[in-house]
């Protein structure tokens, strides 16, 4: 169970990390708008800061497995939109930003409230206490998710053709490098963040509750 769900969380971190690589890209590049970059960050933050207590709610009544297929859902299709409305469509394009920080936030709440069930349940099964151990990789696998994401876009624009500008001359990208900008920041995500999803289905630990049964 920690290790599908370890799986789950780091590749969403990959996913979240590519997409965060791609902001300034996107802004400087596709819109032409050095601006949106803000506009997108708050679009993807500000609405996490509102839905957490809705998904700590839903977790009372549902399983908690449930509730992080959901709000992974809710990202994949939040950066779905991104790609479909960038760069035409700026403003859609920030709802789908928002939508992506919807279900940022539940698949924040959720893993983290799964991770003491598994511990809890280690430690029945096994005579030890292993939270310590577990909370560990933990944060050394989302640190190595985010980390690696822009690593993954840089590949992304590599492959398109990107060619880097300079402090005092800016660089007219190509068709295809500004297709990779588009695919890198929003495409890729989508399908790390919806690959996760596989591994999550492993994961068999999940309450139950009243109202459920």
């Amino acid at each position: 169970d920690f290790r599908a769900l370890l799986l789950t969380f780091v590749v969403q971190a990959l996913g979240v990390g590519t997409l965060l690589a791609g902001v300034a890209y996107v802004a400087d590049d596709l819109l032409d708008r050095p601006g949106a970059s803000t506009i997108l960050f708050a679009a993807f933050v500000a609405p996490a800061l509102l839905v957490t207590p809705w998904w700590e709610r839903y977790a009372r009544t549902r399983t908690k497995r449930s509730g992080y297929t959901w709000s992974t859902l809710a990202m994949v299709a939040g950066m779905l939109v991104l790609l479909a409305a960038l760069p035409d469509a700026p403003v859609v394009g920030y709802v789908g930003a928002a939508l992506v920080g919807v279900g940022y936030a539940g698949a924040q709440v959720f893993p983290l409230a799964m991770l003491p069930d598994v511990a809890a349940h280690d430690a029945e099964t096994s005579g030890e206490n292993r939270i310590g151990l577990f909370t560990g990789v933990w944060t050394a696998g989302e640190t190595l998710g985010l980390a690696l994401g822009p690593a993954v876009f840089a590949l992304v624009l590599a492959l398109g053709g990107y060619v880097s500008s300079t402090a005092d001359e800016s660089v007219a990208q190509s068709d295809t490098a500004l297709t990779a900008i588009r695919l890198g920041f929003a495409l890729v995500p989508a399908a790390l963040v919806a690959l996760s999803l596989l591994a999550l289905r492993r994961y068999s630990l999940d309450e139950v509750t009243s109202h459920d049964r």
